[in-house]
């Protein structure tokens, strides 16, 4: 961290808006810090430009460094319930410990109310600081306007993220002097407004093309310009914003249509995902738009600093026998356990997105206990050996109806297989060994087998996150990207928009252009998998067997075929074909008829919260989404799977955190009364 970011957190140390504030000594204001530059260096041009370099670092932390990414974006919706591990549990149950305090149930590992809260006013500290002193130290007409552009796009995306969260807030448009402890929260319009404001002011003043890697430049605005405004026409702000939604849904389709524009697709989805190294080609694609970036540098030494978003997504492999945990499978923090929606509203036959993004096999890994799976292949009789790199791990995705597994042998043990597909149905294709540990959806008799509690960390894990790159098993901090905006969102945005204006079939068919992506190309291979674990193989940390052997559980393979239990095939596959309003593809219909929608606006608004499923499950946009759309409480309810009752209207936003209500004033200069935090706090907490 250089010396202009230490100065910046310094100075936020001593503004309100930050966690823990009770009292500050005057005798301590007065100091007259000698190792570390004032304020007064940020009025200069060498201040102004190490203050622009440090804005950057603020991306790294938004929803990248600990797990207030999936605690406030992921728990509670529809996509995921929690895992075996429940420290986010306050998060996913809207339970009574979820208020103004979050205390430390069950672990200490839980989000607090104010950590988005502080994280954002102190990226907003910085960009007002910038913004204050930038005309009076940077005369060249050119880096003046970057530099604003720079800043009043992190502060755009700062209120916006908070404003999103929290509603109406305190709106700070210039930098504190000394403490300052009183502030009146905004109105909502009011917030919302100054938003756009500053991504269109970014628009305007950032440069056409990417300067350098990470840095920001036009079409990042546009997007999240594109992004705000169809927030201000969603249902949340219904109250107040009808004047704007005609002129702000055109010009959603006009900023999306510049963005798809210059942003082509992937060709492949698991392009996106497929990370072999710190910025390799996946990062590199021309689909993603803007990233938090992230690098090889990252060590143990900080293991707070990179991205951490790998470890909260991944069930448990470590304790089945022929197992130990490695770098290519991750340490399983195991927070959010993918769910019975994640099976439903994927096309499992034809959208690959399903088998792309979410991780169905293991190999055997640990040559230590190996032996105790030795015995008899209970298909052929004859005896099996087993090596490390034989497939050990298998779930089986598949559909009601099936009988082809009986009831456990014990209680969390391997079902039974009541048949078997062309005699070697759980066989390793390359070796024909049965594999050792296989959980399926349904057994023969309806049940669930996933869903029973003794398989609470069993589940197939989404692999987007996953970082076969990090420097050690236990390494918390992730070496790749953090993807904050791809154009497959984009067309997403602009289908929204189209529905929000009654074009329907308009909306159909952008969505379509996505969905053909996703469908199985003629001549693809259905089972091939790939996900960030093969970045172990380019490894020089990762750990060798006593044999010399990589311990590396990856495997290249998912459960397509066994699932479904289908013949095996090359032709390519049809998502987008005879899609009408009235006419959506089954497993959207399933979804609308569960969840009672008749209208041909909601049906369609379902359709898309859908594909936004689809396309970006587990990308940290849910609880945003279905909050803004109005649907989080149907769509929870009926998906979440977790103890959900008593999520209601308050919980569309989050409450103001007790840090920042206790450490005001009110205009008089004196503590908040008891009523006067209560009049500050959202309805109901």
């Amino acid at each position: 961290m250089n010396k202009s970011i230490k100065t910046i957190l310094v100075l936020w140390a001593v503004i309100l808006l930050v966690s823990g504030i009770s009292s500050c000594k005057k005798d301590f204001l007065d100091e007259e810090l000698k190792t570390q530059r004032n304020t007064d260096y940020f009025k200069t041009p060498e201040g102004i430009a190490d203050l622009a370099d440090g804005l950057y670092n603020n991306y790294r932390n938004f929803f990248m460094s600990r797990e207030q990414s999936v605690s406030t974006n992921q728990c509670g919706t529809d996509e995921f319930i929690v895992g075996g591990d429940q420290a986010q549990q306050t998060w996913n149950d809207y339970n009574s410990n979820l208020g103004s305090i979050v205390p430390n149930v069950p672990t200490s590992n839980v989000t607090k109310t104010y950590e988005i809260w502080d994280m954002m006013y102190k990226a907003i500290s910085d960009a007002n600081m910038l913004l204050a002193n930038v005309d009076a130290a940077i005369t060249d007409v050119n880096k003046n306007k970057l530099f604003k552009a720079e800043a009043s796009f992190l502060r755009a995306l700062s209120y916006f993220r908070l404003v999103q969260q929290y509603g109406p807030v305190v709106l700070k448009l210039e930098p504190s002097v000394g403490v300052e402890r009183f502030f009146v929260r905004a109105t909502k319009e009011d917030c919302v407004n100054q938003i756009i404001d500053d991504f269109k002011t970014a628009y305007a003043g950032l440069p056409v093309d990417e300067a350098a890697e990470g840095k920001l430049y036009k079409t990042v605005a546009a997007h999240f310009l594109a992004k705000a405004l169809l927030y201000r026409c969603s249902e949340i702000n219904d109250d107040w914003n009808s004047s704007y939604k005609t002129a702000d849904l055109a010009e959603i389709i006009t900023l999306t249509d510049e963005v798809i524009a210059r942003h082509p697709l992937a060709t492949n989805f698991s392009d996106i995902f497929a990370y072999t190294e710190p910025d390799g080609p996946n990062e590199r694609l021309p689909e993603v738009i803007f990233a938090a970036q992230f690098s090889s540098t990252t060590t143990v030494a900080n293991d707070g600093n990179g991205n951490y978003n790998h470890l909260l997504f991944l069930s448990v492999y470590q304790t089945l026998t022929g197992f130990v945990r490695d770098i290519a499978g991750g340490r399983e923090y195991q927070r959010c356990r993918t769910n019975e929606y994640a099976y439903s509203v994927f096309d499992l036959e034809n959208d690959s997105r399903f088998w792309k993004s979410f991780k169905t096999k293991a190999n055997l890994n640990n040559i230590s206990n190996l032996a105790t799976l030795n015995g008899k292949d209970p298909n052929t009789g004859t005896d099996v050996t087993y090596a490390q790199g034989d497939l050990g791990l298998i779930y089986i995705i598949n559909k009601a109806g099936d009988t082809r597994f009986t009831d456990p042998a014990a209680p969390g043990g391997t079902p039974k297989v009541k048949s078997t597909h062309n005699g070697v149905y759980f066989n390793n294709p390359v070796t024909g060994k049965p594999t050792p540990h296989v959980y399926p959806r349904y057994l023969a008799d309806g049940s669930g087998f996933l869903k029973l509690p003794v398989n609470v960390s069993r589940f197939p894990a989404l692999s987007k996150w996953l970082d076969g790159s990090r420097p050690a098993v236990a390494a918390t901090a992730g070496r790749r990207d953090g993807i904050y905006a791809r154009v497959a969102e984009t067309y997403l945005i602009k289908a929204e928009a189209l529905i929000r204006q009654n074009k329907y079939a308009d909306a159909i068919t952008v969505m379509n252009i996505i969905r053909a992506r996703a469908q199985f190309k003629d001549g693809e291979v259905r089972s091939a998998y790939r996900d960030g674990g093969a970045a172990v193989l380019k490894n020089s940390n990762a750990p060798l067997n006593k044999d010399g052997v990589l311990i590396n559980s990856y495997c290249t393979s998912n459960s397509y075929y066994e699932s479904l239990n289908i013949a095996q095939t090359t032709a390519a596959s049809d998502i987008t074909t005879g899609i009408t309003p009235a006419n959506l593809p089954a497993v959207d219909e399933a979804i609308i008829a569960t969840l009672g929608y008749t209208t041909d606006y909601d049906r369609m608004m379902c359709f898309l919260l859908n594909e936004r499923s689809r396309e970006l499950y587990g990308e940290l946009f849910r609880w945003e989404d279905l909050a803004r759309t109005k649907t989080l409480i149907k769509r929870a309810k009926t998906y979440n799977e977790g103890s959900v009752a008593a999520l209601q209207d308050k919980h569309y936003l989050r409450p103001i955190p007790q840090t920042f209500l206790d450490a005001i004033y009110n205009e008089e200069g004196r503590a908040l009364t008891a009523e006067e935090k209560a009049a500050m706090q959202n309805p109901g907490y």
